[in-house]
């Protein structure tokens, strides 16, 4: 049965409904299409947010922290560390003490180390906790350090010296110098070595003798002979003269000790000696070239001493020095310089920092300069004849 006007209606109601949901769907599908890349797009946003919030929450907690609340929180993990961890952990644990800003705080944590080196058998934590023991001038571990310059391992017993010397322990003299009067001199070591430089900077003036028979003995290894000719300059004291000139003067002795020699004659301010240097290096410039470029770094030492000595024949062999072939002697010169500011030294020095072939003599150049307060400017660029080489 039809009833009048409702079959159109309901075609004209379905074709709507078709073209509603024709339009849903694609409304839908555009969605589904946009959905995962909006929500993709908003996510790092608010995380960037977030992070960034997190981030100022950090940095405000970071300032709002009070300096001693933090080095009291430090403190407790480096003791905590030092009686519980593993033997790496401990030896950072010591070396953290050094950033502890409290004084009080920084030598109740020495005096733990101090106690810390009664029983310590790990000699790698032992040398770290003398080091840091030195550092902060915790004097109160001298005997302790002391007691360890008879340790089985050398690396402890040369750090043992080298914190005593840091402590400014003269007291230690006379058990140090019996110390290196029992080493085996024909053998350099790093305890050996570091006594003798040690008892230097305690100008330990009594060692004298000692020295002036090991430096006469053949059995003496060479590079100890070094070290006591240096040595000997440190005791500002004449005391040593007539020992460095005989070294010096020695043309059978090795260049390297003469060296010293003279270099220690100049510490000690023995001014009389320049006619002795003189005649040296009179001698040297007598010489043919190829003898003479075997003699350059004892020219140069002895140009050096003169110079220190504030001799005024100092300057005109300097010059000279500055135009040898030898690169290693116009480096030398130019340190030299340092203590020879006048307008003239520093053209001559402006000069080799442009010019000079060897990159090392460049720089030590600028690093003079510098050192006056001269502007210097950035590096240049190699000019022609220039390289990079250290020569």
């Amino acid at each position: 049965m039809k009833i009048p006007g409702v079959g159109r209606n309901v075609r004209v109601v379905s074709s709507m409904a078709a073209s509603l949901a024709i339009v849903a769907l694609c409304s839908l599908t555009v969605t589904a299409a946009q959905g995962p890349s909006q929500k993709t797009s908003k996510r790092p946003v608010k995380q960037t947010v977030q992070r960034r919030q997190g981030t100022a929450a950090v940095k405000s907690r970071k300032k709002a922290e009070d300096p001693k609340e933090k080095d009291e929180k430090t403190a407790k993990w480096i003791l905590e560390t030092l009686e519980y961890g593993i033997n790496k952990e401990r030896r950072e644990a010591i070396n953290k003490i050094l950033t502890i800003k409290d004084s009080g705080l920084k030598r109740k944590l020495g005096r733990t180390l101090v106690d810390l080196l009664r029983d310590e058998t790990d000699p790698e934590v032992t040398v770290k906790a003398i080091t840091v023991i030195g550092d902060i001038n915790e004097t109160s571990g001298i005997d302790r350090i002391l007691k360890r310059i008879d340790d089985p391992s050398e690396d402890v017993r040369t750090a043992a010296v080298y914190g005593l010397k840091k402590l400014k322990a003269e007291s230690t003299k006379g058990r140090l110098i019996q110390k290196l009067e029992k080493e085996d001199l024909s053998k350099h070591t790093n305890f050996n070595e570091a006594l003798i430089n040690t008892l230097g900077a305690f100008k330990a003036r009594e060692m004298l003798p000692f020295v002036e028979k090991a430096l006469e003995s053949d059995k003496t290894n060479g590079s100890i002979r070094e070290y006591m000719v240096l040595f000997l300059g440190s005791l500002e004291s004449g005391a040593p003269k007539k020992l460095l000139l005989t070294l010096y003067k020695d043309e059978d002795e090795e260049t390297t000790v003469r060296c010293y020699a003279v270099n220690s004659l100049a510490r000690l301010k023995l001014n009389d000696t320049a006619g002795d240097i003189k005649q040296v290096l009179r001698e040297i410039e007598s010489f043919g070239f190829e003898k003479r470029k075997k003699y350059y770094n004892l020219y140069i030492y002895s140009v050096a001493a003169l110079a220190s000595m504030g001799d005024s024949e100092a300057v005109p062999k300097l010059m000279n020095s500055l135009r040898s072939d030898n690169s290693m002697v116009r480096l030398k010169a130019v340190t030299i310089l340092k203590d020879l500011k006048n307008e003239r030294t520093i053209d001559i020095l402006k000069y080799r920092m442009k010019n000079d072939p060897s990159r090392k003599v460049r720089r030590a150049a600028r690093g003079v300069l510098k050192e006056f307060g001269i502007d210097v400017g950035e590096e240049e660029k190699n000019l022609p004849g220039q390289d990079d080489s250290e020569d």
